[in-house]
């Protein structure tokens, strides 16, 4: 099993050498998930020193990317190859496409802001020739064990360092607020604040970092290819303990309790925690064999890198749909008539009625399945006129949709999904309007134009109920020092909630400068009255006639994107 340490700079590289990693991660000046680390600029230096330790080196491209960044990226993507970098770890869809077809010498790793977290995940990821997925953090071990038992590729877990509350890769609250994406390395992490909830007050959002040093024989049992540590914006002596406790570790070592007090000493935020992963503890884990292939350290310039082609600018389009994601029967049955598309929760109790009415009123319905999916088989849901994912799984539905979480920011990715037989895919809400026109599509699109946009998923509730009813209903509100107050409402299995923006995203009166096929409307916390006039409010704006925005609402990112 490979001790993955991070590096954010030359001094933890070497820290990280020195005490015995057996890999590194790594970030560039740009495109990294941690941009505001010190990161590498000159990556030939890195890779030289950690190769002559024999030591891997893999480089963090893990951020998304517009259209405009892409040869950029792909230049330092060459450069690293040219370095001799051992592998990539890479978020966006399309770029990482790109880089299996420019470099198919280098391996790919799936970043764990991909949010893979069950096997059939991780099956997707692996079709498309990801040679190892870095799973969510919020898995338990029972479920790493399962994942592990269903798939044969490398799998890479989290061991130590900081937690976010929200599932990687699915965090708009920095961007919302600040105009920093987390998505794009420059995070403000406003989940470390203080908010009020009822009579509890506090960093509701913010969790204790996590230890796994005592399960790290029980990780390398069952077959886990490699433990990472968090914390390329960390300094050295952070890196040294932590690596060297691990090593220590992982080479069979008894952990004293000086090993956990050096632990504490080096970083922690009150204590440490070993949830998720110790939830659930299977009495005997798999005796999996996916440990991370033997294959050299990559000498330097012996990647050929081929020839990247742009895509041609694309041409705007005229919306011709008006679509409604709703979460109550009730809401479905108000707007029933007033637009085209309906997205209903796939498992609800009620769809079969709408979908039934739909169909009479000669409406599409469509199954939404949520950011946790318990993937139940398709003959178990009613005959929808397609279905609705939100992260890239291993199913073979006639119809599929992309949600917003697949997070689509360039036009690679539109092409990447359009020969996986999507019909349809949402943008990110975090381009522009000009972003979203010059976007080269080969298939229609669809955004959101409405709604209180979900801000994080979290299967750490803030709520903290008695796990047999989920107060989470809308009626719940988390509240920042600036009194700002954020719904909190259920999303899919568990204890899973979504925390949205206390403004609604409002567009109606814009219409004529959004670029795409379908508008979606996605209501949450509104009662059926209050749905039925906002899609009639959209239909008249479709038809041209002047609408008046509410009285409080936002913009989102459509008029100033994000850096």
């Amino acid at each position: 099993m490979e001790l993955l340490s991070p590096a954010g700079g030359f001094d933890s590289l070497k820290a990280a050498v020195e005490n015995g990693a057996d890999a590194v991660y790594i970030g560039a000046q740009n495109f990294s998930a941690r941009n505001l680390a010190e990161n590498f600029g000159d990556l030939s230096q890195a890779v030289s020193y950690a190769h002559a330790a024999g030591v891997k080196l893999y480089l963090a491209l893990n951020t998304l990317v517009r259209d405009r960044e892409i040869p950029d990226w792909i230049g330092t993507a060459d450069e690293a190859a040219a370095a001799g970098i051992d592998a990539f770890i890479v978020q966006d869809l399309g770029c990482a496409m790109l880089l299996r077809r420019l470099c198919p010498g280098i391996p790919l790793h799936a970043s764990t802001q991909m949010t893979a977290y069950n096997a059939s995940g991780v099956q997707a990821l692996t079709g498309l020739g990801f040679e190892r997925v870095i799973l969510a953090r919020e898995l338990s071990f029972a479920q790493i064990c399962d994942i592990r038992k269903q798939t044969g590729a490398e799998l890479e877990i989290f061991v130590h360092g900081a937690l976010c509350v929200c599932y990687s890769g699915q965090c708009l609250m920095s961007s919302m607020f600040g105009g920093r994406s987390a998505n794009r390395g420059l995070c403000a992490q406003p989940c470390r604040l203080d908010y009020r909830l009822g009579n509890k007050s506090g960093r509701l959002l913010s969790p204790k970092d996590l230890c796994l040093v005592d399960y790290i024989g029980s990780i390398k049992d069952a077959g886990i290819a490699s433990i990472k540590i968090e914390g390329r914006m960390k300094p050295a002596h952070y890196v040294a303990a932590v690596t060297r406790i691990y090593r220590k570790a992982l080479d069979g070592g008894k952990i004293t309790q000086k090993d956990k007090d050096d632990l504490l000493k080096a970083f922690s935020r009150r204590g440490f925690t070993s949830r998720p992963f110790s939830m659930q503890m299977p009495k005997a884990g798999p005796r999996g064999t996916a440990a991370p292939g033997k294959r050299p350290v990559m000498p330097a310039g012996n990647a050929s890198f081929g020839e990247y082609t742009p895509l041609p600018t694309g041409k705007k389009k005229k919306p011709r749909m008006l679509a409604a994601q709703l979460l109550t029967k009730g809401q479905a049955l108000a707007v029933l008539e007033d637009v085209d598309i309906l997205y209903v929760p796939a498992d609800a109790p009620w769809a079969q009625e709408i979908v039934q009415k739909a169909q009479r009123s000669n409406k599409r319905c469509i199954g939404v399945h949520p950011l946790v999916d318990s993937c139940r088989s398709p003959q178990a849901l009613p005959p929808f006129d397609g279905e609705m994912y939100a992260t890239l799984l291993h199913q073979a539905a006639a119809h599929k949709v992309a949600d917003l979480s697949f997070n689509v920011m360039n036009s690679e990715t539109l092409h990447v999904l359009h020969g996986l037989e999507y019909e349809r895919a949402t943008l990110s809400a975090e381009l522009n309007l000009a972003q979203i026109r010059d976007l080269c599509s080969p298939l229609p699109t669809e955004v959101v134009v409405y709604g209180h946009l979900p801000l994080m998923t979290t299967i750490h509730c803030p709520v903290k109920c008695d796990k047999k009813s989920c107060r989470a209903n809308g009626n719940l509100f988390l509240t920042d020092r600036m009194g700002k107050r954020f719904p909190i409402v259920k999303s899919g299995d568990g204890c899973c909630v979504s925390i949205l923006n206390p403004l609604p995203l409002f567009m109606a009166d814009k219409l004529g400068q959004v670029s795409a096929d379908v508008l979606r409307l996605k209501f949450t916390i509104e009662t059926p009255q209050e749905c039925l006039n906002i899609a009639r409010q959209y239909r008249l704006a479709l038809q041209g006639k002047a609408v008046k925005p509410p009285g409080a609402f936002t913009r989102g990112h459509f008029l100033r994107g994000v850096t």
